[in-house]
């Protein structure tokens, strides 16, 4: 049974930014059908090869849900399918495969929306970005970069939050990310310097037209980014051993990794920078905002650069009578040599993939692959793969450890629930602002409400975490009305049979071309309508990781067997996995 669900807005026509994008199928990503895999035969050419992948597709439940658990820490969502790829694959063959996928980027899917709505309505600016972003999510079959373009994200944080300059022109969101997504796997210190040199990262943390020192009006250099790239960015606020933990003085007080001194002189390495296009000038940015200022880096104007020595960390000057870039890269250099930026990556990574409470040993084998990986050091692909393939993220033992694991980020679950049913319309668009979504759950992509993301990684919550001092970052966010609001949108996208639900009145009315309805397949749940007891089994690997317990799956197969309407059955099943703890929190 097909379920037709007006989840968002169909548009008419074939968009171009999907013509101009060719994707092969990937194994891996879902996109199976019609591939067949087989070996050379070397010895007989008549003779056909060995499948390479044998005995696909896989039906042991407990691959089934150890695959389900692997890409419910690596992705943003999946489907049934991939994860049977995935069991059959394994886990290392996947990523590299993945990572051989090219970035997909948002800015083609919001250079169309933006000609399609005509720049007036009310999803141009901020809201154009985020309708992009849900479309690369639910379209690319890059499901690898896609997580971890989110999770980077959240840790070079650059937010419209407040911001009319990024509600208005979306290229600025748009850029930004695709920025990160093209370093997703790259080198560390190439995704440092991108960062720092992008005019939406100089507009929010306000290096933009940032001049060199006027003591005579009592200018100096704006230190706002100085202090959060530090802070943030590379080695955080105080020295760390390899494993992550703070090292102590002879007193046993924590060490800085910087004081207010440091501060002031990276701060004059950061002086001008202005306006990337090639016609544009040092000033006034939002006066000569064009196209080509927010896709070029921003441009060092040399006039506008603070002159003379800097001092650096570890002891690193910076000579004097350098062209402003010259100075930059070596404060790029400085920073990723940082002894820090290991373990302070590591733990970041692990606790937005993993688990919130990593032991040492497992941030110190992650920060070693940080530190050298085939004589690399900083490659983010190999530290993605130290991280996903560790035995603290693979061991199944974990799963029965209360302290391991984590709570998932609602628009995580949001985005799994969408790619596990095939969330598709005819013309393959969806276009959502996430209007309600922010005001129930109040998490959107590149919305934070400061730098320092949607949560703090050092994040406590009353009661027994705090009291046996662990961490749980992502409940900072998780509160009487965000845990309302998060039901209240599963009960809208269940029993409502609105997934997608801000396509406003003004939007439908622009034309005969726009329509709502889009389809979840619901085919494989429906055939299982009659056996609760399957039925419950197959939503547990395929929306739990395999991580629903006994005793909930026992109060959703009772559940289940006092409703009679089928549609109603099928949707209170998905509900109630969907609202429970043990699909909230991944072990």
């Amino acid at each position: 049974m097909k379920s037709l669900i007006p989840l968002g807005l169909l548009i008419w026509g074939v968009a171009p930014w999907i013509n101009a994008q060719t994707y092969s199928d990937y194994l891996g990503a879902g996109h199976d059908f019609g591939i067949t895999v087989t070996t050379s035969h070397q010895e007989n050419a008549g003779e056909a090869g060995t499948k390479s992948i044998d005995g696909f597709p896989i039906s042991d439940p407990d691959l089934l849900a150890d695959a389900s658990r692997f890409l419910a820490q690596a992705t943003l969502g999946y489907d049934y399918e991939t994860i049977q790829m995935v069991a059959a694959m394994g886990y290392e063959a996947w990523l590299d495969e993945q990572m051989g996928i090219p970035a997909a980027p948002t800015t083609p899917i919001g250079y169309y929306l933006e000609e399609r709505m005509g720049g007036e309505s009310e999803l141009y600016g901020m809201f154009n970005f985020r309708a992009s972003w849900l479309n690369q999510v639910l379209r690319s079959p890059d499901l690898l970069r896609q997580r971890m373009n989110y999770v980077l994200s959240q840790i070079f944080v650059v937010s419209a939050f407040g911001s009319d300059l990024f509600e208005d022109y979306t290229l600025l969101s748009s850029a930004y990310y695709d920025l990160l997504g093209q370093h997703a796997f790259g080198n560390y210190r190439n995704l440092l310097a991108g960062v720092s040199q992008n005019i939406s990262m100089g507009l929010y943390l306000s290096h933009l037209n940032n001049p060199k020192s006027d003591p005579a009006n009592n200018i100096h250099p704006d230190e706002n980014y100085a202090r959060e790239v530090m802070q943030l960015f590379s080695i955080g606020l105080y020295e760390l051993n390899n494993n992550g933990t703070r090292r102590l003085d002879a007193d046993g007080n924590f060490i800085a990794t910087y004081n207010n001194a440091d501060i002031r002189e990276f701060a004059k390495i950061f002086t001008g920078f202005g306006n990337g296009d090639p016609n544009g000038s040092f000033g006034n940015f939002e006066e000569e905002i064009t196209e080509d200022a927010v896709r070029f880096p921003m441009r060092m104007y040399d006039e506008w650069h603070e002159p003379g020595e800097k001092y650096l960390l570890n002891g690193m000057v910076v000579p004097a009578g350098q062209t402003g870039l010259e100075d930059f890269e070596m404060a790029m250099d400085n920073l990723h040599q940082h002894p820090n930026v290991g373990p302070f990556l590591a733990k970041a990574l692990i606790q937005f993939y993993v688990t919130a409470n990593p032991s040492p040993a497992y941030v110190n084998r992650v920060a070693n692959a940080f530190n050298n990986s085939q004589g690399e050091r900083g490659n983010l692909g190999a530290v993605l793969k130290a991280v996903l393939l560790d035995p603290e993220a693979r061991d199944c033992a974990a799963v029965a450890n209360p302290t391991h694991g984590k709570l998932r980020e609602p628009i995580v679950r949001y985005m799994h629930f969408l790619r596990a049913f095939h969330a598709e319309n005819e013309d393959r668009l969806f276009l959502e602002p996430l209007f309600t979504w922010g005001d129930n759950v109040g998490q959107i992509p590149m919305y934070s409400p400061s730098v320092f993301n949607f949560y703090q990684p050092e994040f406590q919550p009353n009661g027994p975490i705090a009291e046996q001092d662990l961490v749980a970052p992502v409940f900072q966010i998780h509160n009487s009305s965000t845990a309302i609001g998060y039901i209240n949108m599963v009960n809208a996208w269940t029993f409502g049979g609105t997934p997608m639900i801000d396509i406003s009145d003004d939007i439908a009315e622009e034309g005969n071309q726009l329509n709502l309805e889009v389809s979840l397949d619901l085919d494989d749940e429906t055939d299982l309508i009659m056996d609760p007891v399957e039925l419950v089994g197959r939503l547990n690997i395929l929306l739990a990781a395999g991580q629903l317990s006994p005793t909930t799956q026992e109060t959703i197969t009772t559940a289940l067997q006092g409703i009679t309407d089928e549609e109603d059955r099928l949707n209170l099943a998905i509900y109630l996995v969907l609202i429970s703890p043990d699909f909230a929190i991944l072990k």
